[in-house]
């Protein structure tokens, strides 16, 4: 396995609340790893952590393609997303007044540090505009992208949210409830994305998620959160099947 996300005994404390409990984790480019627990486990503050959202109380996250990894246990935000980790939340985040190429345009922009007027360089610029057409495509979103995100559902929203976090070219892509509020059909559209940009482009996808069906038709590997801790790491019929995971999940919501 070649790893290309690591933690070595990450670790949050907030007062006497730990969070994330010495969780030491690696993360393999050729998988997608499923990171579940009941509500409380501490997946949200894991991903927080991962993406410098929120500093560690101790411990180190490395990154990096082909087993070549760098630590940025210490970067901010930004800095972790130009170095390749990217996210996507559970409330979409694009800009609704913009069309889904002008949001992709943007991301593309941002990624390259580039901060004048996107409209003006997206006129001129063939490569950008192809790079564009490139994530459209892939997103499934080439006949929606001259349409205003205010106006699309929130299967789209999502594919478009998609499109953004794969704009800064990411090794790894962390996916935060990509199926949340959507209804069955928005649920089996997003899981075939989801499989279909696995196969088509290189990055490793790490997604937390509630619902059971897509954690077991996705994943190659499951990782259970437990009061912050790993509670058990295998592939989903061993994990699901283990009585501790049952237990955990006793009364809660999965």
């Amino acid at each position: 396995m070649t790893t290309v996300l690591k933690t070595e005994e990450l670790r949050k404390q907030f007062g006497d609340l730990v969070a994330v409990d010495d969780v030491s984790l690696e993360i393999g480019g050729e998988e997608i790893t499923s990171i579940i627990g009941p509500n409380g486990a501490g997946k949200t503050t894991f991903y927080n952590l991962l993406t410098g959202v929120l500093e560690p109380s101790s411990g180190s996250i490395w990154l990096g393609k082909e087993g070549d990894l760098r630590e940025i246990t210490d970067d901010p935000p930004h800095e972790v997303a130009r170095n390749g980790l990217s996210r996507s939340y559970q409330i979409t985040n694009i800009f609704e007044g913009l069309t889904v190429r002008e949001n992709v345009q943007v991301a593309r922009i941002t990624h390259e540090g580039r901060t004048f007027d996107f409209r003006s360089r997206a006129a001129k610029d063939e490569e950008l505009n192809e790079d564009v057409d490139e994530l459209l495509a892939l997103t499934n979103l080439t006949e929606l992208a001259e349409t205003p995100c205010e106006t699309l559902s929130h299967g789209e929203k999502r594919n478009v949210e998609i499109a953004l976090a794969l704009a800064i070219e990411p090794t790894v892509f962390l996916l935060d409830e990509p199926t949340a509020g959507m209804n069955p059909t928005e649920t089996r559209e997003i899981v075939s994305l989801i499989r279909e940009l696995d196969e088509d482009i290189d990055a490793t996808f790490v997604v937390t998620e509630h619902n059971m069906d897509v954690v077991t038709d996705i994943s190659d590997r499951i990782v259970v959160l437990a009061e912050g801790a790993v509670l058990a790491d295998g592939e989903p019929r061993e994990v699901l099947s283990d009585e501790r995971v049952t237990e955990a999940y006793l009364g809660s919501e999965a």
